[in-house]
């Protein structure tokens, strides 16, 4: 997913961060008339299609529009009140709001994008991979079915909240600048970075969440070189196989305890020397250790399908 840091600027003065309109509140609108639907309210599916991402660019590290709230919103006391009135944000705090749903738009349309790049290519957006059989493929169907719908209608949310509180003009201007965006900062599949590797994880990279657990693949490749490993005389053979296969469960074990441990506890899960010497920023060291541990399991899932299927039971 793509993904900016979210402005977390001091406010200076208590501000609700969430709209909340006056006729959600108090049951009654103030306008006797229905409101008119937005773009951002109509069904997405009854939405007029828009510029393809593809043919829309947007300069690096640009901002979000700017735009100041509806006045009438604000005396309402929809963003906040104090025993002076209602509060009338300043530019400093108008600025961060915008930010933070500018930055919620372009990340919920990235994930829109991927999902309809993993239609078009057959490959997973949650783990960079084509499914290797015939039920894996029916579920990723299912899940970018099911997924697709409930992202588009996430993002008419947040735009309908933003034209809300600043006007349906601002909505789309930050509307276009959150496809400008995505389009300046999608990456090709063919492009994106194995889970093997540190950068799939960082911002600057794929910004990709960690693969869960059950969803790593076995390297299929690797069981092939334990054939080396094992004596010519039958009897030895079938020992040594089973030495392995209890050695390789016991390793994958520790792997999976010590691949979810870091996705759970991050930069603590790691030791000082990691964190402050083997790399440059907590970022780092804790991509660096996902990469590190998603290879041990991929290839301790090899050998292990290799072993289990030589295995003899019984023997």
């Amino acid at each position: 997913m793509i993904t900016g840091s979210r402005n977390k600027k001091p406010m200076s003065r208590a501000v609700q961060q969430e709209f909340i309109w006056p006729e959600a509140t108090s049951g009654q609108s103030p306008d006797p008339e229905p409101a008119p639907k937005t773009a951002a309210t109509v069904e997405p599916d009854s939405m007029p299609n828009p510029a393809p991402l593809a043919e829309l660019q947007a300069p690096p590290a640009s901002n979000p529009p700017m735009a100041k709230p509806l006045r009438e919103v604000v005396e309402a006391g929809v963003f906040g009140t104090t025993t002076d009135g209602p509060i009338d944000p300043d530019e400093v705090e108008v600025r961060a709001m915008t930010e933070e749903h500018g930055h919620e738009l372009v990340a919920i349309l990235a994930d829109i994008q991927a999902v309809e790049d993993a239609v078009k290519t057959g490959e997973d957006p949650r783990t960079g991979k084509t499914p290797r059989t015939t039920e894996a493929e029916t579920k990723l169907r299912e899940f970018l079915d099911a997924e697709k719908p409930r992202l588009k209608s996430a993002y008419a949310t947040a735009l309908d909240a933003y034209a809300r509180g600043f006007g349906e003009e601002a909505a789309a201007a930050i509307d276009n600048w959150a496809r400008k965006t995505v389009a300046d900062c999608t990456i090709a599949p063919s492009d994106r970075y194995d889970p093997g590797h540190p950068w799939h994880y960082l911002p600057e990279g794929d910004n990709a969440a960690p693969i869960p657990i059950e969803q790593i693949e076995a390297d299929i490749d690797v069981g092939r070189h334990i054939e080396r490993e094992l004596p010519k005389n039958p009897k030895k053979r079938a020992e040594k196989l089973q030495s392995l296969l209890a050695q390789e469960r016991e390793h994958v074990q520790q792997d999976k305890l010590r691949y979810q441990e870091i996705i759970e506890r991050g930069a603590e899960a790691l030791s000082r020397y990691d964190r402050e010497i083997a790399h440059t920023s907590d970022a780092m060291a804790i991509a660096t250790a996902l990469s590190l541990k998603f290879n041990h399991i991929r290839y301790g899932l090899g050998r292990l399908a290799w072993l289990e299927q030589k295995v003899v039971p019984g023997t």
